[in-house]
């Protein structure tokens, strides 16, 4: 990153000065429910006027506590899983005593779907209330209390997410969202960009284990504006867990249903003033058919401090799993099934690393800095010999956000970011293998407004992409393809407002792109493939009704997918002089909807349902579509019709859920050979789950789990059969500040 560039963001502001403040006191406080019963595990957040400060978490007593807080801070923005976000307004004399009130809710003091933390300015309902995208988060109480190893297993009973599980656990898993392509979903740990580069984007959320996340962040439409490539259909942000003031140490260890055993050691921490957060963990487990074992071992760890208007943190997490793949041995609708595939196994050895620095120049202007690095190593065992790809991803960025005046805040930044794979079938004309390496350069600028209840949020990134010469391949029959430079501009511009009916409308518009993956650099003929876009909009209503415990909410969503690479063999090869090229179209729209009712502290009800159309459209300046497929087609594996519950209850020492999901018939391509050799209907499924924790002290509890508790024979993926009714049992070790 060139540091003129960040000189230049910093100047941009300069009006606001550059003096920095001293450290005033401790900030502290308790945390009740109306009935005064304490909360414990609610997430607290410190603002300033240009955002988040830092953050700290209720101990069992609900109490909390920030040790120095600068005096700028102007206000605590609370959240809790079942209550209504709450502001108080600093400063405050004395401890602070804070009711929350019950809602159904799930908020993040942190920022979602924008560069500039939400504050709530002037507003008393939350970050979630000032959002103008489609968002949802799993906080960290419904990822404790639910006992998933797995976040593919807590994304999805989302609105408008489609994961896709390609047989046992373990088995690779993708999601979609809204109809968009499996890799058309950014995934960030920590903020950090973790998708593979060699398969255009592609993340496979098998390798995600819940141990040592604090929550889960999920935007939904296309956020290049603000995100940059990758980010076609939505963004998924997975936030580590870290130190806290009171310290936290979690034990789990369980066992279940073929051979299933689990045990992770999770702790946080202040530690000579910086907090310290430590995850240790494995699981693995048999499947139901021989090849079909499945190993995850993951290590983090994340410190931080803060110390007046200044701020660091730096975090890592290694993944090493190994996992079997027995194939498709379920329908066999072709009579194509050749037996069990006892050979191939997938190893991945993944690690991503990321800092983060911020000071606040000035109460009102705000500079920081980020870094990441991510290295994928995947080794893939196969009857028809072994391979490899590595993937590595770095990026630096710099931003500045200042607040202009209190109803107009903005942000710049600049990203430098490299992208670089290594794989067994990418060679060079001497049959080589050698790094396929492609830079980015991009440069952003947000605006978030706000006039009372009316929020509005515009913004837009230009991204620069330069792609090194790729040797010729004899190979694969591909010449040299010289160096070359592309660029594209991505807007965002959304709104949304708050009556006091407790009525929210809200209405965004953006688009995306997915630049080629380096499979499809590696094996075209064309110098000038261009990034696939999404141009999406999206408007929906919120309403809340008894006092707020009910929340009824609908939105309507219109994706257009463009520019997407398509072969061009066959009978198609006349419509390009190039093998491939950026000819197919695609459309997605639908209608997510959802109810949240929590009329009683120990009971919630989530219930979502969301129905989708999409189609192929026909390729560029023709009446065709591309290869095997028909112009109005059905887009595979994106079910018409999808819905999910979770009835959840909590009572003294026992609490528990019944989590549901269904999918509709939808369209799938033959599990042996693709489509090539047909589309086959995927007659859907229902699975029901069943969770239960007994605590047998306040910081021992037993947990059980019934997966597919209705017993079910069903395809998440056509061919690949999900496992049938099998359950897991444990015991969970949890102390909480004092505690200890």
């Amino acid at each position: 990153m060139n540091i003129r560039t960040f000189a230049g963001f910093v100047c941009l502001f300069a009006p606001f000065g550059l003096q920095a403040a001293s450290i005033p006191g401790s900030i502290q406080g308790s945390i009740k429910d109306s009935s005064g019963a304490a909360v414990p595990h609610a997430r607290v957040g410190l603002y300033s006027p240009v955002g988040l400060q830092a953050e700290s978490a209720s101990d069992s007593s609900g109490a909390f506590r920030f040790a120095a807080a600068p005096p700028d801070a102007n206000h605590l923005v609370i959240t809790a899983e079942g209550f209504a976000t709450t502001q108080v307004a600093l400063p405050a004399p004395g401890p602070l005593s804070i009711e929350l009130h019950i809602a159904p809710v799930s908020d993040s003091v942190r920022v979602i779907g924008s560069t500039i933390d939400l504050n709530g300015s002037g507003d008393l309902n939350g970050s979630g209330s000032e959002q103008a995208s489609s968002v949802s988060v799993i906080t960290g109480e419904e990822i404790r209390e639910r006992n998933e190893a797995q976040a593919a297993d807590l994304l999805r009973i989302l609105p408008g997410v489609f994961m896709a599980q390609q047989g046992p656990r373990g088995g690779v898993t993708t999601m979609s969202i809204r109809g968009g392509d499996s890799n058309y979903t950014l995934v960030e740990i920590d903020g950090a960009p973790v998708n593979s580069f060699f398969y255009g984007g592609l993340f496979d959320f098998a390798q995600v284990i819940t141990d040592d996340l604090a929550e889960i962040d999920v935007v939904r439409g296309a956020q290049s504006a603000l995100y940059g490539p990758y980010a076609n259909g939505g963004v998924v942000n997975f936030v580590t867990r870290q130190g806290d003031t009171a310290p936290a140490f979690d034990l789990i260890a369980e066992g279940g249903s073929l051979a299933e055993n689990r045990v992770a050691l999770t702790g946080s921490a202040t530690v000579a003033g910086f907090g310290v957060a430590a995850s240790l963990s494995r699981i693995s487990a048999n499947g139901e058919v021989p090849n079909a074992d499945w190993r995850d071992d993951n290590v983090m760890l994340h410190i931080n401090r803060n110390w007046g208007v200044q701020s660091f943190s730096a975090g890592g997490v290694f993944s090493n799993s190994e996992v079997g793949d027995p194939g498709p041995y379920g329908s066999d609708p072709a009579d194509l099934y050749a037996g069990i595939d006892l050979i191939s196994r997938d190893k991945d050895n993944n690690s991503e690393y990321n800092f983060h620095y911020q000071i606040d120049l000035k109460p009102r202007l705000r500079a920081e800095l980020f870094g990441d690095f991510f290295l994928g190593n995947d080794y893939y065992a196969s009857p028809y010999g072994n391979s490899f790809n590595k993937d590595i991803h770095g990026q630096s960025e710099a931003r500045v956000v200042g607040s202009l005046t209190p109803w107009w805040t903005m942000s710049g930044g600049f990203v430098w970011g490299r992208e670089e794979i290594e794989n067994t079938y990418v060679t060079d004309v001497n049959f080589n293998v050698f790094p396929l390496r492609r830079d980015e350069e991009g440069i952003y600028w947000e605006n978030r407004f706000q006039f009372h209840n009316l929020y509005i949020q515009a913004g837009v990134r230009g991204d620069i992409f330069n792609t090194a010469l790729i040797p010729s391949d004899p190979g694969a029959g591909t010449p040299q393809i010289p160096a070359h430079t592309d660029s594209r501009v991505d807007p965002k511009i959304a709104a949304g407002y708050l009556f006091r009916t407790g009525t929210r409308i809200h209405a965004s518009f953006g688009t995306g792109i997915r630049p080629p993956g380096g499979e499809d650099l590696a094996f075209t003929d064309n110098p000038n493939l261009k990034p696939e876009r999404t141009t999406s909009v999206d408007a929906g209503v919120s309403q809340k009704l008894l006092d707020g415990k009910l929340v009824l909410e609908g939105a309507f969503f219109d994706n257009r997918y463009s520019d997407l690479i398509v072969s061009l063999g066959g009978n198609l090869s006349d419509l390009s002089a190039f093998q491939t090229d950026n000819l197919a179209n695609a459309r997605s729209r639908g209608l997510e909807t959802s109810a949240r009712l929590h009329p009683l502290r120990w009971v919630t009800f989530i219930g979502n349902y969301t129905y989708l159309d999409t189609a192929v459209l026909a390729l560029n300046h023709t009446g065709i579509a591309q290869e095997y497929y028909t112009v109005g087609q059905q887009l595979p594996r994106r079910p018409p019709q999808s819905g999910s519950f979770r009835l959840a209850l909590a009572k003294g020492r026992v609490s528990g859920d019944v989590v549901g999901y269904m999918r509709g018939k939808d369209l799938d391509v033959e599990p042996n050979y693709g489509a090539s050799e047909g589309f086959y209907t995927n007659p859907g499924y229902v699975n029901l789950g069943v969770n239960l924790n007994i605590a047998i002290r306040k910081d021992f509890t037993v947990y059980g789990a019934l997966r597919n508790a209705l017993d079910q024979h069903y395809e998440e993926i056509f061919g690949y059969p999900s496992q049938r009714l099998n359950f897991v049992s444990g015991l969970k070790w949890s102390f909480r500040g004092r505690d200890f």
